[in-house]
């Protein structure tokens, strides 16, 4: 998904499937998947082209040379291509008998396997008294069925079977029961196996001279590192519908849960699963938030400051840090989140310092990310100072929206012009993100004024003076109508997009929690009784 003109951007909804398909394809199907390595091997170049989506290719644009040189590497070193060209030579021999092939799962007692796996674990079994339910950890391949399998997401050979390209060798992936290094079990200290998102933590970790493959691929990477994320989130999920009657709650919850749903009968209700608290991102999760902030406002009154902290991914500490050449930030983005949390956890230790805006009383924030795949933070900060009667003075103490004088401060004008200059948009650049309906979503440009006041609204209007300073940005003037409000202190340390907005507004608390009163995606339908004649 790559609406605008930043990197690309992989976007799942819902439940990711792996789909293996079955030996041979169905009468009048083109080949997909599996059925590469089986059927039609004579034109399995051109089956190979034809079977991607119009999204991913053009034929024209792929050299058969390098497919061909990439299929003869995975039949040389690929032991699942193994199996499955051993299929091929056994339906060419005998094209009457049924079978399957069964690549073999851990169950819960097995030790865990750090080898590779080789050609005879893969075994092949003739379909006689058969149960799938025996192994349901297995990835059962039938000669030829309608209906598509999903594999197992604790399969050790789920990533491999997905990403042969990344996997060349068939390396094994997360399996349950793999201990962590030198530790020894006690009371004490119960666990000591890896977990899954411990092991991909582990995995996206960069080593130098080492090819990585959810790292050193570009948007193949990218797609395997949202995919594994995707497998860490099913499993906690699976877990928590599993263990429902662990899950403590109160019978009532599930009154206002239905209410909030829309059911009013009795006939509505069926069996409800409750997603607890602690699984972010949920409804109950982001209910609890919400009522937090509102606890914190009920202490301290509305909040003072709105600061957004945005990603920049041109600090030189992830410039320094890619090792690969050809490399980008936008191709480690393991690298963007990790500076980025050291710089959002040194951001909030100087809020709460009172080196930024004075002395503090709390402080509540969230990370999102952009659909350019750029993390940033909403930040709320209640300072100690009575706020209650702003003035002028008070807001341009810590919160600027002028282009600063390059002669008294150069520093300061060249961080102004980078980060904090909004647009050019409008009539100027009408494709620009912000526009929505033929106007600036954000309102810009401003209208000048002679200095800061406070709106009948509550709302913060800043000091934006006429003069004949300027900032050439994609071939435009930009003055001071253009530029984001600003903390200079914050923008000379951090070097980023940081918006500062005074708020003193509560409204703000529902900003941070949107999806608390958002509500679900619907849609209505209306059905309407033409008269005839």
């Amino acid at each position: 998904m790559n609406d605008g003109g930043g990197p690309p951007v992989f976007k799942i909804c819902g439940q990711i499937h792996h789909r293996i398909g079955s030996l041979l394809p169905p009468d009048d199907e083109p080949t997909k998947f599996i059925q590469l390595y089986v059927y039609d091997t004579s034109h399995e170049v051109q089956n190979r082209i034809a079977s991607l989506g119009h999204h991913d290719a053009r034929g024209s644009d792929l050299d058969p040379a390098i497919v061909q040189s990439l299929a003869a590497m995975l039949d040389q070193h690929n032991s699942f291509a193994q199996q499955f060209r051993m299929a091929r030579d056994r339906l060419a021999d005998d094209e009457i008998e049924d079978f399957v092939i069964r690549i073999v799962g851990p169950r819960d007692d097995d030790p865990p396997q750090y080898s590779l796996p080789t050609t005879d674990q893969l075994a092949m079994l003739v379909v006689g008294d058969f149960s799938y339910k025996a192994f349901e950890r297995d990835i059962i391949v039938q000669k030829q069925a309608g209906d598509l399998q999903q594999i197992s997401a604790l399969h050790p050979a789920f990533m491999a079977l997905q990403y042969p390209l990344l996997f060349p060798y068939a390396e094994r992936g997360w399996q349950a029961g793999v201990l962590y290094a030198g530790v020894i079990q006690t009371r004490a200290n119960a666990h000591i196996k890896v977990s899954m998102q411990d092991y991909y933590c582990y995995m996206f970790h960069y080593r130098k001279d080492e090819p990585n493959p959810y790292l050193c691929y570009g948007a193949l990477s990218g797609q395997a590192k949202v995919d594994a994320r995707a497998c860490v989130d099913e499993n906690r999920l699976r877990y928590i519908v599993e263990n429902q009657a662990d899950i403590r709650m109160e019978s009532i919850q599930g009154i206002c849960d239905a209410i909030n749903r829309g059911s009013t009968e009795g006939s509505e209700m069926g069996k409800m699963t409750v997603l607890p608290t602690s699984h972010t991102g949920g409804r109950r999760y982001m209910i609890q938030n919400y009522h937090d902030g509102i606890a914190i406002c009920r202490e301290y009154g509305p909040p003072d400051f709105f600061v957004t902290f945005t990603c920049n991914p041109k600090w030189p500490e992830i410039a320094e840090a890619i090792f690969d050449p050809g490399q980008k930030p936008v191709d480690r983005n393991d690298l963007i989140v990790r500076v980025f949390n050291m710089k959002l956890e040194e951001l909030l230790h100087d809020i709460k310092a009172g080196t930024s805006f004075g002395p503090c009383n709390a402080v509540l924030h969230t990370v999102e990310f952009q659909k350019r795949g750029l993390p940033h933070a909403h930040i709320i900060l209640w300072t100690s100072t009575d706020t209650s009667s702003p003035t002028a003075a008070m807001i341009d103490k810590y919160v600027a929206a002028e282009i600063p004088d390059p002669k008294i401060e150069p520093l300061g004008y060249a961080l102004v012009s980078e980060h904090m200059i909004h647009g050019p948009c409008g009539k100027d650049n009408p494709k620009c993100p912000c526009m929505k309906k033929k106007k600036c979503s954000k309102h810009f440009p401003k209208t000048y004024e002679a200095g800061t006041i406070v709106n009948k609204n509550g709302f913060a209007v800043y000091k934006r003076r006429t003069n004949a300073l300027f900032v050439k940005k994609g071939g435009f003037q930009m003055d001071n109508r253009w530029v984001v409000p600003y903390n200079m202190v914050l923008l000379k340390k951090y070097q980023a997009h940081i918006n500062v907005e005074w708020c003193n507004k509560m409204t703000f608390i529902k900003y941070l929690f949107k999806y608390v009163t958002k509500g679900a995606d619907c849609s209505k339908a209306y059905l309407q009784r033409v008269k005839k004649g």
